[in-house]
């Protein structure tokens, strides 16, 4: 599974995900994906990190 398709599995079973929930999780993919994963968490919810 692609960073962005695992982002988009994350928060649709469990759209209450915190920040720090994602970012626990992301800190576990290489740079690449972690950049895709945090590209499309953005396009989902832009408002869970406004300041990126």
């Amino acid at each position: 599974m692609t960073a962005r398709l695992t982002a988009a599995a994350l928060l649709a079973d469990n759209p209450n995900l915190t920040l720090q929930d994602l970012t626990d999780f992301a800190s576990h993919m290489d740079a690449k994906s972690e950049d895709m994963f945090w590209a499309k968490v953005r396009e989902i919810n832009p408002t869970l990190c406004p300041d990126w």
